[in-house]
């Protein structure tokens, strides 16, 4: 290393420094090695994960009641403007998704009443089953009005659940009653595995079953209300 030293003319000293290296090679081969793929592909990867927390998704805001979207594919994503939900088309229909402050739309059917022996007769619809989806579950409410009903027949009642109503994972059972002229009577329903049929019966003193038809466990009449509330898993 040298050091020079002038004088200026008009100002202070200029200094002037001279390096010089000296090495064997090793310092110029460190120097010229390539770059460390991995060290910079962890950087990368780094990176994205931070920019991926920052992206946010926003789904398009559309009205279901005058614009339903048409074509979609396999999980696109809509809020109805309509329903005020998130839905997600799978591929057959549009899936609601739950809200922990709005529940998901209530379906209302009206199931076929029957008996086993089929004579049964009733004007309009005595039987009306209400329920809620939350994925894979789903919560029912049913209840069949006398009101409509002129000849409560013989043989067990049970009602129909109509087509294109969910069917269920396991067999259902749904817990109820009968209020009837002020009284109140525990019944349950039980729907098989793979049936459309939820058959009515009540509980025995000696922790058995019978069936309800039109005279057990009370004689029905046009004051007859019987209430059955269920959650069951979806297939």
């Amino acid at each position: 290393m040298g050091l020079n030293v002038q004088p200026g003319e008009d100002g202070p000293e200029r200094v002037t420094i001279t390096l010089t290296i000296t090495t064997n090679g090793e310092l110029m081969a460190y120097i010229n090695q390539p770059p460390d793929l991995r060290t910079m592909f962890a950087d990368l990867d780094s990176r994205l994960r931070k920019l991926e927390t920052a992206v946010r998704f926003t789904a398009p805001n559309v009205d279901f009641s005058t614009n339903t979207p048409t074509n979609p594919r396999i999980g696109d994503q809509f809020y109805d403007t309509d329903a005020e939900l998130m839905k997600y088309w799978n591929g057959t229909q549009w899936v609601e998704i739950a809200d922990n402050n709005l529940s998901p739309t209530i379906i209302s059917v009206n199931p076929v009443l029957k008996t086993t022996n089929n004579n049964i007769t009733y004007t309009g619809t005595p039987v009306t089953v209400e329920g809620e989806r939350v994925g894979k579950m789903l919560t029912a409410y049913a209840e069949i009005l006398g009101t409509t009903v002129t000849n409560w027949g013989t043989g067990q009642i049970y009602f129909t659940l109509p087509g294109g109503f969910p069917t269920f994972a396991h067999d259902v059972v749904a817990p109820g009653y009968i209020t009837d002229n002020g009284n109140t009577y525990t019944i349950f329903g039980l729907l098989a595995q793979g049936s459309s049929n939820m058959y009515l019966w009540s509980p025995t003193s000696n922790g058995g079953s019978d069936i309800v038809d039109h005279n057990s466990p009370t004689v029905l009449d046009a004051t007859s209300k019987l209430i059955l509330n269920g959650v069951a898993i979806i297939a």
